[in-house]
């Protein structure tokens, strides 16, 4: 996909140049996630051995970034694939990223699809991730305006807090300060936990249900054509001998 300004040289007809109007554009890809497998992932083209985990058909946009294990959120970069299939697999542990990529794309799903909320705000706020906080810090949070995932410590194996229920729970936590606004104590601050703990299993379950259900349809599709095989072979060897 592209748009472009052509300039032709008018005597000879030759083409002298062009200028790239459309600079990126939003791509389906396929994510070799962490903790749910294959998934497939909307991302941002930016050129053709370019992609990065950006888009922007949801909302006002979702997207994922690399704090590279520090806690200054101006020294992020992003994500980046060269073919749109994320097999990030690495000592850094980046395909944890696309966990949290995947993970803010199917909470927002949730939400629109249940509720039809077009984001936490109700009116597209764009969900950015940061991925790889801090080092050995065994934690993820809300602050206010966007998702932070620590890559765990020892006490978890040194695995990044970036599973689907985390996601969905501290995204909630954005959709409780843009809806009840309760405060973070006492029994408010009990309520603020309990509804992304709720909201944050309800989005694993759902996904896991639909995945459950694609499987099922997928099996069913299967036996059919085995027993459609089955009957072609008897019309053409009625007696049960094949023939050659």
């Amino acid at each position: 996909v592209g748009r472009k300004i052509i300039y032709v040289d008018a005597i000879q007809g030759g083409i002298l140049g062009y200028n790239d109007i459309l600079h990126e554009a939003d791509a389906i890809g396929t994510a070799a996630t962490a903790y749910s497998g294959s998934k497939t992932i909307t991302t941002d083209k930016v050129s053709a051995t370019s992609y990065r985990l950006r888009e922007t058909g949801r909302g006002n946009g979702i997207q994922t970034y690399n704090l590279q294990k520090k806690t200054t959120y101006a020294l992020s970069v992003d994500f980046t694939d060269a073919d749109n299939s994320w097999n990030n697999v690495n000592t850094n542990k980046d395909q944890y990223a696309t966990d949290a990529h995947w993970g803010a794309e199917q909470t927002y799903d949730f939400f629109k699809n249940n509720f039809n909320r077009n984001s936490i705000d109700g009116n597209g706020f764009a969900l950015k991730s940061y991925v790889h906080y801090s080092s050995n810090y065994f934690n993820a949070f809300w602050d206010g305006s966007r998702m932070t995932y620590g890559d765990g410590s020892g006490t978890n194996g040194n695995l990044p807090l970036t599973s689907l229920d985390v996601c969905g729970h501290e995204i909630t936590h954005g959709l409780t300060s843009f809806t009840a606004n309760l405060n973070y104590s006492y029994e408010s601050g009990a309520l603020n936990e309990a509804f992304s703990d709720i909201f944050g299993t309800a989005i694993d379950v759902t996904e896991q249900h639909f995945a459950r259900q694609a499987l099922a349809d997928s099996e069913r599709r299967y036996r059919l054509l085995a027993e459609r095989a089955n009957d072609m072979i008897s019309e053409l060897a009625p007696n049960g001998q094949a023939t050659y």
